[in-house]
C-alpha cells in the first residue's frame, strides 16, 4: 500500500465514525424527550389538551335536541350514524367561562369504557405532540380534579385533562349529577 491508500482508508473510517457519532447522539436526544400525542382545542378562551387514546373524531357542531329533565350539563342529542349521542358543555365542571359556541365551535367525540359522548369545545386545533419537559403537575382540590397539569409551550400553556376522571364523574352519568 502506497501512503495515499492509508490516508484515503483512514480518512473514510474517521468520516463513518463521525456519522455514527452524531447519528447516535441525535437519537439519544430523541429518545430523552418523550412526547405526548394530545388532541388540542379551546374551552374558555384557554387551550386545552387530552391524550388521543380518548378520542374518537371532532365533528362540527350538529343540531342538538334538548331533552327535558336532564342536568344543564348536557346541551342536547345528536344523531352519530345511527347511534343516538349526549353533547356536553363542561365549562361548568371546570369553572370556565361560556362563551358563545360559534361557528369555529366543534364537537370532540371521546370514549370511556362505558360509553361515548360528545364534548362541545370552541375551537379544536388538532393532534400535536406535547413535550413532557416542559409539563408542570397540577395541584389538587376543586375542579382541579380533572386537570392532570399543564404543557409550558412556546405560544403559551396548554392545560392538561384528565379524561378518565372526568368521563367517570357522576355529573356526566345521566341521572345521578
Amino acid at each position: 500500500m502506497t501512503g495515499k491508500e492509508e490516508a484515503y482508508d483512514i480518512r473514510s473510517i474517521l468520516g463513518q465514525m463521525r456519522e455514527e457519532y452524531w447519528q447516535a447522539l441525535s437519537e439519544e436526544e430523541v429518545q430523552a424527550r418523550e412526547v405526548l400525542e394530545c388532541l388540542v382545542f379551546t374551552l374558555g378562551g384557554e387551550r386545552f389538551a387530552f391524550e388521543t387514546q380518548h378520542a374518537c373524531e371532532v365533528i362540527r357542531v350538529p343540531k342538538l335536541i334538548r331533552v327535558p329533565a336532564v342536568q344543564t350539563l348536557i346541551a342536547g342529542i345528536f344523531n352519530l350514524r345511527g347511534e343516538i349521542t349526549a353533547a356536553m358543555d363542561i365549562r361548568p365542571m371546570l369553572g370556565l367561562a361560556q362563551p358563545e359556541i360559534g361557528a369555529g365551535g366543534r364537537v370532540v367525540v371521546v370514549k370511556s369504557e362505558q360509553f361515548a359522548t360528545g364534548i362541545l369545545v370552541e375551537a379544536a386545533h388538532g393532534v400535536q405532540g406535547l413535550c413532557c419537559d416542559g409539563f408542570e403537575p397540577a395541584m389538587a382540590g376543586g375542579a382541579k380534579r380533572f386537570v392532570r397539569g399543564h404543557f409550558n409551550e412556546q405560544d403559551g400553556s396548554i392545560i392538561l385533562l384528565d379524561m378518565e376522571a372526568l368521563l367517570a364523574a357522576p355529573e356526566i352519568v345521566v341521572g345521578e349529577g
